[in-house]
């Protein structure tokens, strides 16, 4: 007999009986589910409830943000035979046709699959939230060929740019993006031609081009959506807007700049319905888990993830939140702005015309009864002042600052005012990451590693190694997704007396190395010796 979704769960570790006590109670008000409500107060995923499911029927777990469908496959079944039966085609193997659902065990179903595609049907086991939304996408790309409808475009700007419907235009690129999983739009003119490029996986990649002669519309088009003034092109403005595409909703965070040869615009992508991660998806290792696990549930102390811009701090913080028992504690946060919405804990975002910052929000906080306090970032004196006040005052406080390293941190910090006392008494632990490329798994390739591997990572001459390749699965980059490398700093007593000391960061980090913490280099290492990324990849993030 097949476990019930809340058993699975807590057999995997992921929920508790008090969660499953704090379902029951919700379903007395709402009759829903008791795996509904996990998913809708930030309990547990969706992606995290297929796991147990596939692991309980010994199926494979399918992660569609890393899959591209076949056409071939698509075609297999009818759009509404999929939809109906939240089933999505994935590929075809010799006369099989492979397909993700979240029930693996709906043998009806599968079956009737089998008699319209006449192909034998083998299925893995997918987020039904994920099989929805892509069975929408995917049918629908189908029926509307971006790729033809941009190349009409650019046909049409050749021939009489006012010909152009620019509406249209602005929306194909929008779904485009957001088909290639780009976080980021970049609309660049030059002498002669707009270039129109796409950040995937952290890097910039141009995808379209344009005659100059269009640039113009096509920003104006983007300004007057995000509520900008179109008449003024010498000064930087911000703006934003809501794209809605298949009943999904995406916030974008559009800036202007003018160049030498025109405005520049970037427009920064945001799904407003990411699922929260946990410390084990983000590619952290085992120790690191158990040791950040005991760090976010001490009562007080200060937390810091390091990194530069885009190394996925945000993330990091709102995997720890999960480690946090937030049905017991009172979490309160100030973002800016919220990036994902977690029904258990009190979100606030910055207003700055409100006067409302990170160092006013902390200081209304501490009327507000906390447990755990969020910081989005500290970044002056005030806000760093106010953490530490907090920390000190038997609350949790997680934070990001911008600093290179792990120890590094702690001389930014001090940059901030923060005296050495203070910091020793205060600091709990330091997470420095950043984010590495995935290598794709369908298309990546073995290798021996050679004398450039052993100088950069101490790898072994004829150690068995992978590179990149390149297949349509990947768009030909040889990479599919990122995780994350990292190294957790330890605030242990004897490096707690050093603080307080003012020792130099070097001698620090030679304390910290010494007592087993594994350096951003060395996680990065066996990131490579596990397949999970090349070495051109961590030297290319790291260096």
């Amino acid at each position: 007999m097949a476990k019930r979704i809340g058993d699975l769960l807590k057999d995997e570790g992921i929920i508790g009986e008090e969660e499953i006590g704090f379902a029951l109670k919700e379903q007395l008000s709402t009759e829903e589910r008791i795996g509904e409500i996990l998913i809708r107060m930030g309990l547990t995923t969706d992606s995290e409830v297929a796991m147990a499911i596939a692991r309980q029927s010994q199926k494979e777990y399918l992660n569609l943000k890393e899959v591209v469908p076949q056409k071939e496959a698509l075609k297999a079944l009818p759009f509404t035979f999929a939809r109906d039966n939240q089933i999505l085609p994935v590929r075809i193997e010799n006369n099989n046709l492979v397909v993700a659902t979240s029930e693996p065990d709906n043998i009806k179903v599968l079956d009737l699959a089998s008699r319209i595609s006449k192909k034998t049907v083998e299925c893995d086991v997918a987020s039904s939230l994920l099989i929805q939304k892509h069975i929408e996408k995917e049918y629908y790309l189908l029926e509307h060929p971006l790729e033809e409808d941009i190349k009409s475009s650019l046909n049409q700007a050749k021939q009489n740019i006012r010909s152009v419907d620019i509406e249209r235009l602005t929306q194909l690129l929008f779904i485009s993006a957001i088909n290639l999983r780009a976080t980021d739009i970049h609309i660049t003119p030059t002498q002669k031609t707009t270039h129109i490029r796409y950040r995937i996986d952290g890097v910039i990649y141009t995808f379209y081009t344009f005659p100059i002669a269009l640039h113009s519309r096509l920003i104006s088009n983007i300004k007057i959506k995000a509520g900008m003034d179109i008449s003024e092109q010498r000064r930087p403005q911000d703006g934003r807007m809501t794209f809605e595409f298949l009943n999904e909703g995406y916030d974008m965070r559009i800036s202007t700049l003018r160049t030498s040869n025109g405005e520049n615009l970037v427009i920064r992508i945001l799904s407003t319905s990411e699922e929260l991660y946990s410390l084990r998806n983000l590619g952290l290792e085992e120790d690191g888990i158990k040791a950040l696990k005991e760090v976010f549930n001490k009562p007080f102390g200060m937390v810091f993830v390091a990194g530069p811009t885009g190394s996925g701090k945000t993330t990091t913080l709102y995997a720890a939140l999960r480690a946090i028992n937030a049905l017991e504690k009172n979490v309160l946060t100030v973002e800016d702005p919220i990036e994902y919405h977690f029904p258990l804990i009190r979100q606030t975002q910055v207003n700055e015309k409100a006067d409302y910052v990170f160092a006013s929000a902390v200081r209304s906080f501490l009327r507000q009864d906390p447990d755990v306090i969020l910081i989005g970032e500290v970044r002056d004196p005030e806000t760093a002042n106010m953490a530490i006040r907090a920390a000190t005052t038997g609350h949790l406080v997680l934070s990001t600052i911008h600093a290179n390293n792990a120890v590094g941190a702690i001389p930014r910090l001090k940059d901030l005012g923060i005296g050495d006392i203070m910091l020793s008494s205060s600091l709990l632990c330091v997470i420095a990451q950043r984010l590495v490329r995935k290598l794709c798994p369908h298309c990546k390739k073995e290798y021996t590693s050679g004398e450039i591997e052993k100088e950069t990572f101490g790898i072994s001459p004829g150690t068995k190694l992978y590179d990149s390749s390149g297949c349509p699965d990947c768009l030909h980059t040889g990479f599919l997704g990122r995780t994350l490398v990292s190294e957790i700093f330890l605030v242990s007593e004897e490096i707690e007396r050093m603080l307080s000391e003012g020792a130099h960061p070097f001698e620090i980090k030679k304390v910290a190395i010494n007592k087993g913490m594994n350096t951003l280099w060395g996680d990065g290492k066996l990131k490579i010796l596990s397949g999970i990324t090349s070495v051109k990849e961590a030297i290319r993030v790291l260096s």
